[in-house]
This record gives structure tokens, C-alpha cells and sequence, in this order.
């Protein structure tokens, strides 16, 4: 059995780089300010998860509706409105409903969705 030359020559080129190395064992200075750092923002992120998760809000929306400007048109009346939550809490799906009068007579009804109104 006679050995590979080149194995044998690879090996030693690799033995000879690694002694131009020296590498301390351990972990670095480095390593560490980056690891206490990393967990310092890791606990941070948890603990306000957590405490945002077990604070208790107010459940209910406080949405304010304000008429802005009331149009004829040929079927009807239009309303342009603005809506408010005055709440802690954003909100979606919020049915407005409107009756315009006159006296005690109702014109007409209408109602429209709010997608999504912000807290």
C-alpha cells in the first residue's frame, strides 16, 4: 500500500497555515457584549408583550360621529360625516346608521361599514 502524495502534501500545507494561527479558546470579549446585549433586548420585547397582553382596557368604543356637509341628489340625500373612537381600543366593522329628518318625520334611512376605525 503506498500512501496518496497528494493527501500526504495537502496535510501538511494545512498543518503549516494553522500554525501561523493562534486562536485563544474560549469566547471572545466580543461574543459576550453582543450575547448580553441580544438577551437585554429578547427580555425587553417579552416583558412589554407581557405586560401589554395582562393590562386591561377599556372594551368598549366611544365613537363620535360628526355630520360634515348634507347634499341633494336626484335619489336622495347625502351625508359626508367624520367618525372618531375616542376609545383605548381600535375597532372594525362599525355600523353607522342615520336618519334624516324632518320634525318628526323620517326622510330616509341609510347606514354604512366602517372598515377599521383607529383608537
Amino acid at each position: 500500500m503506498t500512501k496518496n502524495p497528494a493527501k500526504g502534501d495537502k496535510q501538511q500545507k494545512q498543518q503549516s497555515d494553522n500554525k501561523g494561527m493562534t486562536r485563544k479558546p474560549g469566547t471572545s470579549v466580543t461574543e459576550w457584549v453582543v450575547a448580553g446585549i441580544s438577551s437585554v433586548a429578547l427580555l425587553a420585547v417579552l416583558s412589554y408583550l407581557v405586560v401589554d397582553g395582562l393590562s386591561t382596557r377599556d372594551g368598549t368604543a366611544r365613537i363620535v360621529v360628526l355630520p360634515l356637509a348634507v347634499a341633494v341628489t336626484e335619489g336622495g340625500y347625502v351625508v359626508e360625516f367624520t367618525a372618531a373612537n375616542r376609545a383605548g381600543k381600535s375597532v372594525a366593522a362599525v355600523e353607522i346608521k342615520g336618519e334624516l329628518r324632518n320634525g318628526d318625520e323620517v326622510v330616509e334611512e341609510s347606514s354604512a361599514t366602517l372598515d377599521y376605525v383607529p383608537q
